[in-house]
């Protein structure tokens, strides 16, 4: 595994928290490499918006207050419930057999260590049918501004039956072809996501 990935596995986990610093000198003791290919790591983090470059200082993982924490919010609705109104417009009856084993993926990975990965691995395949790549990577880029904070907040793994009903739900629309109930669904989703977190913030 990389620097970058190490790092990226780090935060988004958990381990390296918001507002963490990141000092070249000592990632490059830690991993026994040069300043090189950790100056490139930081960088690489950047153009994915999980850490800022200070200059003469170092990096720091990137770190939202509440405002800026719902603004994210604000334009995952935006961005997600556009795609997946698009998708539905373009999905073939063959590709719902993907969208009945996405959802069984994120169930059985609900609650553990792979539930991030299962949870986009079930939005993703709603969306794909769109082939809209560079709104999917500007998706994704905003959920892990969501992962870095929903980590560290266990009681949010009590919502988990709430979630998995979502998805449920989304996914009876979205095969029935009910776009404006599937949207609505997932728009509904996404605001109960952003209230546990705030909410977790705050207790």
């Amino acid at each position: 595994m990389s620097v970058a990935e190490q790092l990226k596995l780090e935060i988004l986990k958990g381990v390296l928290s918001p507002g963490t610093w990141l000092s070249q000198t000592d990632l490059a003791a830690r991993f026994g490499v040069s300043r090189i290919p950790v100056r490139d790591a930081l960088q690489q983090l950047a153009s994915e918006r999980l850490v800022a470059l200070v200059p003469g200082k170092g990096a720091q993982v990137i770190e939202l207050n509440r405002d800026e924490l719902s603004h994210v919010f604000d334009l995952r609705i935006l961005l997600e419930c556009d795609l997946l109104r698009h998708a539905m417009a373009s999905v073939s009856e063959a590709y719902y057999a993907d969208v009945r084993y996405a959802l069984q993926k994120s169930a059985l990975e609900a609650g553990r260590s792979g539930w991030i990965e299962g949870d986009w691995f079930f939005h993703s395949t709603l969306y794909a049918p769109a082939g809209r790549q560079r709104q999917v990577a500007m998706i994704e880029e905003l959920r892990r501004n969501c992962i870095m904070y929903s980590v560290r907040y266990d009681k949010l793994i009590d919502e988990t039956p709430s979630w998995l009903d979502d998805h449920e739900k989304i996914t009876c629309a979205y095969i029935e072809k009910r776009a404006d109930e599937a949207v609505n669904l997932l728009k509904d989703h996404i605001e109960g996501a952003r209230r546990c977190l705030l909410e977790a913030q705050t207790g």
